[in-house]
């Protein structure tokens, strides 16, 4: 095994839907031309290889991951969970889909320094002690990325419901110093989320504009020329028209500051790994 990287990045993590891990024994219709997600398509195949790859990469301690499915009103929750049990938190799926195998466990020691980088930054946190268990935006991909048994410290974080991209980045600036710390930070959403408008997930029958809202997305990242200058474009992005068309409700796309911001220091590069339709991964701080 190589040695690891000095310093870990923030990863923003295209999560996927339980989609992904669909039974193999239960008919599913053919996937259409183009598509992304679903049991055969690229972002499973992509989550199958990237996750080996950032455990050889970066050997984390630990994992402090936040996910667009928990959102919390008056503090930043923090869970110290002894063990993690999974939150099934989606509806009228296969039986099989509640009955999945992903052991984990937490670290009181890494949920304390979360919530004390937090609050020396002016953000209130708390930690919730085995009160919830990983939700489907944590879970989903982690099967597929990492071993069943996986020994590795799993630390879910929540998202701000004011959904403010500008309080994410500072979020996200806050925890930076995890990343002198071996700790690597996932925040997991997706770069197009809606329920609206069924055509937005394939590139082949998305209208332009979407397409348009990724590329700037991408341009943001890899054309600044600091991490200041790609955090304000970043939050440009926000002013694009297909924005609230892609995401009519931004909680998805929210993580991406988080990530963003823990890679903001000076110097941070940041590198699309993944640029699939609608599941873009960005590592921030390379």
């Amino acid at each position: 095994m190589s040695a690891p990287s000095t310093t870990l990045p923030a990863i923003f993590l295209a999560h996927g839907s339980p989609g992904l891990i669909w039974p193999k024994e239960i008919p599913r219709r053919p996937p259409a031309p183009g598509e992304v997600g679903g049991p055969l398509g690229p972002h499973r195949k992509f989550l199958e290889t990237y996750g080996p790859h950032i455990l050889e990469k970066y050997q984390p301690k630990a994992i402090v991951v936040f996910s667009a499915h928990w959102e919390t009103k008056d503090a930043i929750q923090v869970m110290d969970n002894e063990e993690n049990e999974l939150l099934y938190d989606y509806y009228n799926f296969p039986e099989q889909l509640y009955n999945l195998h992903f052991k984990s466990k937490g670290s009181s020691k890494i949920s304390s320094r979360v919530v004390e980088l937090l609050t020396k930054n002016g953000i209130k946190a708390e930690k919730l002690h085995n009160g919830r268990g990983l939700d489907h935006g944590v879970f989903v991909p982690f099967l597929l990325m990492f071993p069943n048994d996986f020994n590795i410290p799993i630390i879910e974080v929540s998202i701000d419901a004011s959904l403010d991209p500008e309080k994410h980045l500072d979020i996200g600036k806050a925890l930076a110093p995890l990343r002198d710390e071996n700790v690597l930070i996932i925040s997991g959403g997706l770069t197009i989320h809606t329920f609206q408008d069924g055509d937005a997930w394939n590139p082949l029958t998305a209208s332009p504009g979407y397409l348009d809202f990724e590329n700037q997305i991408k341009s943001g990242v890899t054309h600044a020329v600091s991490a200041f200058e790609r955090n304000e474009k970043l939050l440009k992005v926000t002013t694009h028209p297909f924005y609230r068309k892609a995401h009519p409700r931004v909680e998805h796309f929210i993580p991406i500051y988080i990530a963003a911001g823990a890679g903001s220091r000076e110097g941070d590069k940041a590198s699309v790994v993944s640029d699939l339709h609608g599941a873009i991964t960005i590592e921030f701080g390379v």
